[in-house]
């Protein structure tokens, strides 16, 4: 039988590191994170609860990383619902925001922004499934269609108090840049964490995901096919969480990229495992 990660898997946290700690906290306190905790080389955020969702990491040796690298496209937070997205958006642009771009992707409405070292973060709703096209082998179609923000903005509400992103919001999926769309990077995503396929996008993304969500994470080669590897020490993406159901699940797992060859460490009871560009991906049972 074929392995298939955990359905109930749903991703935790994001961590960057970053160069200047205090313009980074800034900002993204400006966006509606809530500080949790914070120390001298770092701040940890949540997004309207006291679970992490992004951590800022400060690296005296950090370097910005070059154009056209591998790493993160962007982190994006999933808000509950339309009205919340429209709460995000008016709020944000009454500060002036840097936002970059919006799209809706068929099953998603999203908003885009870039926070000052150049990291590409996304707010989004998605829609109810039942609104999505779902092909008979489990693909999902998407687009990059305008937004209709007159429609979303029509549900703003002026008078609802700014208190940052609404709860129930989560890191909804994580967006890379990589080199290739290879047979290696199929095996590892698919066959050894066992992430399903939803979406081919014209040869150039792939869009893979748990419990047949749309994507939890999505690898595009937008920055040319061969990119190379960013530097170690470059600012940007460390690592990101994602918290499964069970121990059980963990274990079938561990097994599987055991199976596939795909080394892993083992620390505090999370299984660490380094993606092609050497990303961190920290697989964890939820609330452990």
């Amino acid at each position: 039988m074929t392995f298939k990660l955990d359905p109930k898997m749903q991703l935790g946290y994001v961590q960057l590191r970053v160069k200047s700690l205090t313009a980074q906290k800034k900002f993204y306190q400006a966006l509606g994170f809530n500080i949790i905790k914070e120390k001298d080389k770092e701040v940890i955020f949540g997004a309207g609860s006291s679970e992490p969702i992004l951590i800022l990491t400060a690296s005296e040796d950090v370097v910005p990383r070059p154009p056209r690298t591998t790493g993160l496209y962007h982190f994006a937070i999933l808000v509950p619902s339309r009205e919340d997205l429209a709460y995000m958006v008016g709020n944000l642009m009454k500060i002036k925001a840097p936002f970059s771009g919006a799209g809706d992707h068929l099953y998603s409405e999203a908003f885009y922004l870039t926070d000052p070292e150049g990291n590409g973060i996304e707010i989004y709703r998605d829609r109810p499934r039942s609104e999505w096209t779902i092909k008979d082998d489990g693909g999902i179609d998407t687009d990059t269609l305008p937004v209709d923000f007159n429609g979303i903005m029509a549900l703003f509400d002026p008078n609802r108090e700014w208190t940052g992103f609404p709860k129930g919001t989560v890191l909804g999926h994580m967006h890379l840049t990589v080199s290739k769309l290879n047979d290696e990077l199929s095996h590892f995503y698919l066959d050894a964490l066992g992430l399903d396929l939803k979406t081919n996008f014209m040869g150039s993304a792939y869009f893979m995901s748990a419990g047949g969500y749309h994507h939890h994470i999505a690898a595009n080669v937008w920055s040319g096919i061969g990119a190379p590897l960013a530097p170690s020490v470059a600012n940007g993406l460390i690592n990101y969480s994602l918290n499964l159901s069970s121990i059980d699940e963990l274990n079938k797992l561990k097994q599987n990229l055991t199976e596939h060859h795909v080394s892993y460490e083992e620390v505090d009871g999370k299984v660490i495992v380094q993606d092609l560009n050497h990303n961190g991906m920290i697989f964890s049972v939820k609330n452990t």
